[in-house]
């Protein structure tokens, strides 16, 4: 799964993995994201200012002196892909969990999920309240992750259309129409039920 910039997909995705475990799919896409960005440095940074690599090498050499070279340096850590990915898998048995971007790889196989895209924070949180865990019986993990997703959809940019789909040592197995359609009537129940609840007759107000 990737979230951010759409067109780097072909980039880190079109090579043939079919033949390379977690780790090594892993670490190549962690390369292709450090190559990327090196790349763009050069073209959003060196090539504007008419500098290069070693140029910075020699002003990191002895105390920063003009508003020149900082403004190089802070255009240099600035300079971020903004697209993540989510790599989900499995190895030597064991399901893995891990995020891939501009801060490196970052493993999540002890706390079993991880979110990505402008709506991360909100489906994070709703996996939290769900006390998501790999416990739960694969219906209530799916009804977790699309609770997640649903919830997510208040933040700008996150798309209303919703795939829902598990890995098996098969492949993906991806749930049909009728299903999707049973999790939102069970998530719509659940988003009404306080509002409507009987018992909100009892208060004492």
């Amino acid at each position: 799964m990737i979230a951010g910039n759409a067109l780097l997909m072909n980039y880190f995705l079109d090579d043939d993995y079919s033949k390379k475990s977690y780790t090594e799919i892993q670490n190549i896409i962690g390369e292709k994201f450090k190559y990327k960005r090196v790349e763009k440095i050069q073209k959003e940074v060196f090539d504007v200012f008419s500098i290069d690599k070693e140029f910075v090498k020699e002003i990191l050499k002895n105390p920063i002196t003009n508003e020149f070279q900082t403004l190089i340096l802070k255009n240099i850590v600035k300079t971020r892909l903004n697209t993540a990915i989510l790599l989900m898998g499995f190895e030597d048995n064991n399901a893995k969990i891990s995020e891939i971007g501009d801060g490196g790889i970052e493993d999540y196989n002890q706390i079993n999920f991880n979110t990505i895209g402008s709506g991360s924070i909100q489906a994070q949180n709703t996996l939290l309240f769900q006390h998501h865990s790999r416990q739960d019986d694969l219906k209530t993990k799916l009804y977790n992750v699309f609770k997640a997703k649903k919830n997510a959809e208040v933040m700008q940019g996150v798309g209303k259309e919703t795939d829902i789909g598990y890995l098996t040592q098969d492949g993906v197995r991806m749930l049909d129409e009728k299903s999707i359609n049973i999790l939102d009537e069970i998530y719509n129940i659940e988003l009404n039920c306080g509002k409507k609840h009987h018992m909100l007759d009892e208060l004492n107000i």
